[in-house]
């Protein structure tokens, strides 16, 4: 009697032995799913000092794109074809807001063929210049459905990113877009919506107005 005595008490020991180690096992690899899903990687950040010194946003999209200045000192905004027209700076603070912390969950690094990411010929490119002369350059390729991302390069390196469809979203503008409500530009004098292919490189876009 003894003897079935410990041998149910060693049992009940082992048991529970089992079924502590089972959760811990459980525990751990929902922290290491956790954790793993929890990765991110950086494709930008700017800080607000950063921002505070952009001189100039320009970006080369299917809509047509836009051109548009900072004066840091006075901290306003203006076209760089069309400084009589007052830019509508909420959408300009949604744009700086997504650059200042442009990350994602999927890093590929070492790429060497960009086409099968439809950075070969980009349907965005976003030149964003700073005070100091410095710029970076953001590539944006194919939208990935499976995901709802789309591809991203920076500054021409060798890695690719994906990234939320906002940030194609935010930058997917016009001249006529980023025009404040406020503007009191006439018929006569409107804003062109296309942005040559030197704006893409951070240079003033030629644009014509209807009164020309």
């Amino acid at each position: 009697m003894k003897k079935q005595k410990i041998q149910l008490i060693t049992l009940l020991v082992i048991l529970g032995c089992a079924i502590g180690a089972y959760f811990a096992a459980k525990a751990y690899s929902a922290h290491k799913e956790a954790t793993e899903k929890s990765t991110s990687y950086t494709a930008l950040s700017l800080s607000d000092d950063d921002i505070s010194g952009i001189k100039n946003i320009t970006a080369a999209n299917d809509a047509g794109g836009f051109n548009v200045n900072h004066d840091a000192d006075a901290d306003t905004w203006s076209f760089a074809d069309f400084p009589d027209e007052k830019v509508d700076t909420t959408q300009i603070k949604t744009m700086t807001d997504a650059l200042s912390d442009l990350s994602s969950d999927n890093e590929i690094t070492d790429v060497t063929d960009f086409t099968q990411y439809g950075l070969d010929s980009p349907v965005m490119t976003i030149t964003i210049t700073f005070s100091d002369g410095s710029t970076h350059k953001l590539e944006v390729g194919d939208y990935n459905s499976q995901i709802s991302e789309y591809y991203l390069r920076v500054d021409d390196a060798d890695t690719v990113y994906t990234i939320s469809s906002t940030i194609y979203s935010d930058f997917n503008l016009t001249t006529s877009n980023l025009v404040a409500s406020t503007s009191s530009s006439s018929s006569e004098d409107t804003p062109t919506e296309a942005v040559s292919g030197s704006s893409a490189a951070g240079t003033s876009a030629t644009s014509t107005s209807a009164s020309s």
